[in-house]
């Protein structure tokens, strides 16, 4: 008998954003709404067409039929009721028959003709006021999306993640990221993005291995493919000999003898060689991330990203946030915890609060200006977090503010959320720090104004950075200007913490910049109190910060103020990085 041929391995090189390495099954996860081409069919082939959409309607159907037993179990008859709509928009039977009359007709192929008349019926929803209507509009939506996926063949295999999966995508929205079963991923690996795109934070945050930039290989790669990603070297190969994964068990196992050296002091404080300490904390965005930073050796959480657990539950009550939030204070206690308020808007869409499509987003709807211009979600979510600050320490922060005018009305707001807790008898602890984030030229312009009405500060620098340089940071023809030691971009960050310390209060940064370990020595000198940074660097800013002297890093600092390139700024940090911890850069 002979033995079938072995699969030929094959290697895709890209950026890698966060490390490790995972082996595992492809989950391609395509654009949902990419329009199919309208293959020609010849007239026999009619009847097997609309076998194949009939199929694909009997899968999405008991998949909806699962959620829906779900849904039913953990929030009760009325939210699983969604699902009663979802299925007899599937199940439409004037849907089938004008689908089946195209194919006749047109003598096209059914996913063709079913998408279109999908896209019709969404078209005429798409955008009315009446919000009945516009939720039937994410209704056909939804369920088109699950057909559509089950006609390409992509979720027969897998459709519900019975195994651990590597995520393939074109690009990684938050959107797709809350619908996935993140305890069954193992890593991303995506066509597009950046070190601060989307997916790569969430890979850090998660501790899984990512890889961008690694150009069509949703084309290339089917569900159910086994690939090897490394989320150190950049590559995700398919079919790896046992020679590669001999290879790279080698060099996990050297690795993780490597990085037990800095894990063995990662619960003590970071301080430098003079004695001043470095408060380095964690950021978060998922509550099953808890146990991940409680292990981390991280002193608070310095950003922990609300809008996932709204994206994951819009329609969350009042008393259902004050428990997700509690459960997380409740967690780390006695460590600080900063939740930021919602940043949606940008690529954090709520669809249903976007009843016209913005065409600059970036610079449209979101953080605290859509909060101001929603009442009820803002003061919903404020009374949450009061609530949740009987368990712990708390502290509110106001995203994407352009000046102090934002903060003072936010802030009035937080104030009203409180006296109509304690009107109705719910004590409110004083201790609840607010603060602003500086990620807007303006608001860095005018920190000194902002300073005099918050607690504290913190740097949002993949923002700030964007938009002094006015660089899209996931546009590949202008990513090489995206450049953290601009020099613009360091002024906008000393002006930031000349303010905080001119009003007595802490600043600190959450954006990416802050995990950079060539950069924390300018860091340091730069002035910051904390640095809150994904999970899985924690240990090792640690170790850097303990490496450190505040003296050479401030002057340091005062060098890297007088240059001009962006470059030259980055070799000199990466000089004193790399001769006081040398044993991080191996």
């Amino acid at each position: 008998m002979t033995r079938p041929p072995a699969l030929k391995e094959k290697i895709w090189t890209g950026t890698p954003v966060s490390t490790g390495v995972a082996h595992a099954v492809v989950h391609v996860l395509k654009d949902h709404f990419d329009e199919p081409d309208a293959d020609s069919i010849a007239p026999g082939m009619v009847e097997g067409e609309m076998a194949r959409l009939h199929a694909a309607l009997a899968v999405t159907s008991q998949e909806i039929e699962e959620l829906q037993r779900v849904m039913a179990g953990e929030q009760g008859s009325a939210e699983s009721e969604i699902f009663e709509t979802h299925l007899l928009i599937l199940l439409d039977s004037t849907i089938l028959k004008q689908t089946e009359k195209t194919v006749r007709e047109k003598l096209v192929c059914v996913d063709w003709a079913y998408y279109k008349l999908m896209c019709k019926h969404m078209d005429a929803l798409r955008g009315l006021s009446d919000a009945y209507l516009r939720e039937r509009f994410l209704d056909i939506k939804d369920v088109t999306q699950r057909v559509m996926r089950h006609l390409r063949g992509e979720l027969m295999q897998h459709p519900m993640f019975d195994e651990p999966v590597i995520v393939v995508a074109h690009d990684l929205t938050p959107s797709d990221t809350v619908q996935l079963d993140r305890t069954k991923v193992l890593g991303f690996a995506v066509e597009t993005g950046s070190a601060v795109s989307h997916a790569a934070i969430i890979a850090r945050s998660l501790a899984l291995p990512a890889v961008v930039k690694l150009h069509n290989i949703c084309d290339e790669l089917h569900s159910g493919d086994t690939v090897l990603l490394d989320g150190e070297g950049g590559q995700l190969i398919l079919n790896p000999t046992a020679e590669t994964l001999a290879r790279y068990r080698l060099r996990e196992e050297q690795a993780e003898r490597r990085e037990d050296v800095f894990q063995e002091e990662r619960h003590k404080p970071a301080t430098t060689v003079c004695g001043r300490m470095i408060c380095v904390g964690a950021n978060a965005e998922f509550i099953e991330e808890v146990g991940i930073v409680q292990d981390s050796g991280a002193e608070e959480v310095g950003l922990f990203r609300t809008e996932f657990l709204h994206l994951e539950n819009p329609d969350a009550t009042e008393d259902e946030l004050t428990e997700a939030y509690s459960r997380v204070v409740k967690a780390l206690a006695p460590k600080r915890v900063v939740f930021r308020t919602l940043d949606l808007g940008g690529d954090k869409v709520d669809e249903r609060l976007a009843v016209e499509p913005e065409p600059n987003p970036f610079l449209g709807w979101r953080g605290i200006r859509l909060s101001l211009g929603r009442l009820d979600l803002f003061k919903r979510q404020l009374r949450a977090l009061l609530r949740a600050a009987a368990h712990g320490r708390v502290g509110i922060m106001f995203p994407m503010v352009s000046g102090v005018q934002e903060v003072v009305d936010a802030k009035a707001v937080l104030s009203n959320c409180a006296d109509e807790l304690a009107a109705e008898g719910i004590d409110v602890p004083e201790e609840v720090e607010v603060g602003a984030m500086i990620e807007i030229p303006s608001a860095a312009l005018s920190a000194d104004m902002i300073a005099a009405e918050v607690d504290f500060l913190s740097l949002g620098t993949n923002d700030l950075i964007q938009y002094t340089i006015a660089v899209d940071r996931l546009n590949d023809r202008v990513a090489g200007l995206y450049q953290p030691t601009h020099p613009a971009v360091l002024r906008l960050i000393g002006m930031s913490v000349k303010a905080a310390h001119g009003a007595g209060i802490r600043i600190g940064m959450c954006g990416e910049m802050a995990s950079d370990l060539r950069l924390t020595p300018l860091m340091i000198g730069l002035g910051l109190n904390e640095l809150s940074v994904a999970t899985t660097q924690i240990a090792r800013v640690k170790h850097a910060v303990r490496r450190l002297s505040v003296l050479e890093c401030t002057e340091l600092a005062r060098t890297a103020q007088t240059c001009t390139s962006p470059t030259e700024i980055l070799t000199l940090s990466r000089a004193v990085a790399g001769r006081c911890y040398p044993e991080l850069f191996e």
